[in-house]
């Protein structure tokens, strides 16, 4: 020890060990519980005792005192070991100043456990389950519970019983575990779905003097497929009508005592036999666990009047291991009548097939496409037939035997032909009410004739005197082996004999190379035929145009070429003569003084403005009356003057073109008539004569209607003034 007074290190102790303290109890009767001293005091040193830690300075506060002088330690309360197993005091050795004599001695007091607390569930209920059928020994959940009390203490020591169960004792606990197992082998889920438990927990091991509590267990029962699915009848029928589908024709009840609406309460159906065409669906309503049989495919009376199918049932889910040696797939018959319907006509299945030639010519038969009575199988009656699709036109089809003939010439190269067949559509229509109306299609597979010739391409071209190859195409419009491979041969004539050899050639050109091509025109003679030796009875020949062409272009040009492409000397001046033309024609119009003279409107000759109808007025038309005997005899008056100024020279038309110059002159007319009705028809048809000058008396109408009388104005015979007369005075009006 560090201390003046102290020469050499002297030992501490407690001369009363701690004793033990129970929880919850006054142990104050045992006060001193312990005492501490320093062996300084034996020195003659004044010690004073104080401590420090759990219980003084640190909670539970002033559990503890001590007293300074003599070092005894004393309680003052109660103790709860579940809150402080275990008190740790420290002790200390003061001189009377207050300063440090030792080390800080520990003093660890020991609390006594007592049976004060319940053992505790962690879960109020516990739910489990368990698959039925499960072996005995299955474990199906394990329960637990805690004790505050000290641990490794029988008072903490938790024994497990199962105090009830119901509805059957099935199941049994560890007692040390709380492991729920299943005590027997017969759990059946459609016995009893589920199962509750009341489990009691007790400490000191399961001791009549222990605490207990108690939980509940709730076990559930998990379904396996166990149990066949079962029909509601062992035979059954049904029936529809033929040309239908997507039909449901019957629905198929089945029973299963698993779980509704699991996997192994959901049945599951299929085709034993019957099917093979695939005319039927069956599948599961998921809701009534039903099987609904639907009819895919239309079903033919006149083939077939009823199927007998076959059905098998099982569920979605496996079946269980306990059963499923024992099932049998048995199939289920099912007979499905059809019932026959009224139908009407149909053409034969698939598309019907001409084989037709380019040979064939206009209002040949090629064939007959007729719709049949399903019903009879035999040809269909009161029906008649139309084109449908026929793009060239080809065919004409009769509307009652359903004969097709030929319209057309057949053309294999027509762009309607495709890969030598042209497709048509033949419509047959009931006279039945309601009519029916059913479509079939015909293929003509058109052969194709050798009608076409092979030919040059490019039959005229230029060429320029230094070439030293031509190409030589040749095309044939018909196919293989009509067309090419095509065989070129030059044909010699006069003048051109070694003038051209063939060099490099293929199915369709050939390479000419010329021996001595000059400036000029030159005509190449080629014998071109076909695969089949066919050749045009026109001759070939290749038109060429030879110039020579200058160093910077390789395109070849001819000096009459090069003429055409610039205007000569006359069609310049024809060009400039034009626009003058065109330039005088403004000043002549500026210049004529034909309109000068015209200062305002003229009068028409006295009385004349009578003639005219009034339009603007309402009502009926004026009547026209007959003239007398007077008035016909001033038109004949009129007419032999008409008749006198035609013999001098003046004709009707003439007469008409100058209608202004006479209205200048005109003296009088006078209206004989009540009125004039103005005629438009009349106007313009010269056979009712022209108006002409000289000393005219009268006019008579050809029927009677009009007659106007005046010095120098004759009316024509249908009563009508000169129509260019009229559009003189009107002219004038506009202006």
């Amino acid at each position: 020890l560090n201390h003046p007074h102290s020469l050499v290190r002297h030992k501490r102790e407690w001369t009363v060990p701690p004793a033990f303290i129970r929880e919850e109890e006054d142990n104050s009767y045992k006060n001193p519980i312990a005492k501490i001293h320093s062996d300084l005091e034996e020195t003659g040193i004044v010690v004073t005792y104080t401590i420090s830690g759990q219980g003084v300075t640190e909670p539970p506060y002033g559990l503890f005192v001590i007293n300074g002088k003599t070092g005894d330690l004393n309680i003052t309360g109660r103790v709860d070991r579940e809150k402080n197993p275990v008190l740790l005091i420290r002790g200390h050795a003061l001189d009377k100043n207050g300063a440090k004599l030792e080390e800080p001695i520990d003093l660890p007091i020991k609390i006594i456990d007592i049976n004060d607390n319940f053992p505790v569930f962690s879960h109020e209920v516990f739910v489990g389950s368990i698959e039925e059928l499960s072996q005995a020994g299955t474990i199906v959940m394990r329960i637990n519970a805690t004790d505050a009390d000290e641990p490794n203490n029988l008072n903490s020591q938790i024994a497990f019983r199962i105090i009830s169960q119901n509805p059957t004792s099935a199941f049994s606990i560890k007692k040390d575990t709380g492991e729920v197992q299943v005590a027997t082998i017969n759990l059946d889920r459609e016995a009893h779905s589920s199962y509750f438990l009341m489990v009691e927990a007790k400490d000191r091991g399961g001791n009549s003097d222990g605490n207990a509590a108690i939980c509940s267990l709730e076990i559930k029962i998990l379904d396996v497929n166990d149990n066949f699915p079962v029909v509601e009848s062992r035979t059954l029928e049904g029936s529809i009508e033929e040309n239908k589908a997507n039909v449901e024709i019957m629905r198929i009840k089945v029973f299963d005592k698993d779980e509704e609406f699991s996997d192994n309460w959901l049945a599951k159906f299929a085709f034993a036999s019957g099917n093979e065409g695939g005319y039927f669906h069956i599948e599961t309503d998921a809701k009534t666990n039903e099987g609904i049989l639907t009819l895919v495919k239309e079903l033919n009376y006149e083939e077939m009047q009823s199927l007998n199918l076959g059905i098998v049932v099982t569920n979605k889910a496996e079946f269980h291991e306990s059963i499923r040696k024992s099932y049998k797939a048995q199939a289920i018959p099912i007979k499905i009548n059809v019932i026959n319907v009224r139908e009407g006509p149909k053409f034969p299945g698939g598309t019907k097939i001409i084989k037709t030639s380019e040979t064939m010519r206009k209002n040949q038969i090629i064939g007959q496409y007729q719709a049949i009575d399903e019903d009879t199988g035999k040809a269909a009656e009161r029906i008649t037939y139309i084109k449908g699709r026929d793009l060239a036109n080809w065919i004409t089809i009769d509307p009652n035997t359903a004969e097709i003939k030929l319209a057309k010439d057949l053309d294999y190269e027509s762009v309607h032909v495709v890969n030598g067949s042209y497709t048509i559509t033949v419509m047959g229509v009931t006279k039945d009410y309601p009519k029916k109306t059913v479509t079939g299609t015909v293929l003509l597979q058109v052969e194709d004739a050798n009608d076409n010739c092979p030919v040059i391409v490019d039959p005229v071209r230029t060429v320029c005197s230094d070439t030293k190859s031509i190409d030589v195409t040749a095309a044939d419009l018909d196919s293989y082996p009509n067309s090419a491979p095509f065989s070129f041969t030059l044909i010699e004539q006069e003048g051109t004999t070694n003038e051209w050899m063939i060099g490099s050639r293929n199915d369709t050109s050939i390479q000419l190379i010329p021996q001595n091509l000059k400036t000029g025109k030159t005509e190449v003679p080629i014998l071109i035929q076909d695969h089949q030796g066919f050749s045009c009875t026109q001759k070939q020949s290749l038109q060429l145009s030879v110039c020579t062409c200058s160093r910077d272009s390789s395109v070849p040009v001819c000096a009459a070429e090069r003429q055409s492409a610039g205007l000569g000397p006359g069609a310049i001046a024809l060009i400039i003569l034009a626009l003058l033309l065109l330039l005088l024609i403004p000043l002549l119009l500026l210049l004529c003084p034909c309109r000068s003279k015209a200062k305002g409107f003229a009068a028409i000759p006295d009385g004349s403005e009578a003639m005219l109808r009034n339009w603007n007025s309402e009502g009926a038309a004026p009547e026209e009356k007959a003239l007398g005997k007077s008035g016909a005899a001033a038109g004949a008056a009129a007419a032999a003057a008409a008749a006198g100024a035609a013999g001098a020279g003046m004709s009707a038309t003439e007469g008409s073109s100058h209608a202004s110059h006479v209205r200048e002159h005109c003296n009088t007319v006078t209206r004989t008539s009540e009125r004039w009705e103005e005629q438009r028809p009349l106007f313009s048809d010269a056979s009712y004569g022209a108006m002409a000058a000289g000393g005219a008396e009268g006019v008579t109408a050809g029927e009677g209607k009009t007659v106007m009388a005046g010095g120098g104005v004759t009316m024509a015979a249908g009563g009508a003034m000169n129509e260019e007369f009229l559009r003189d005075y009107f002219s004038d009006v506009s202006i």
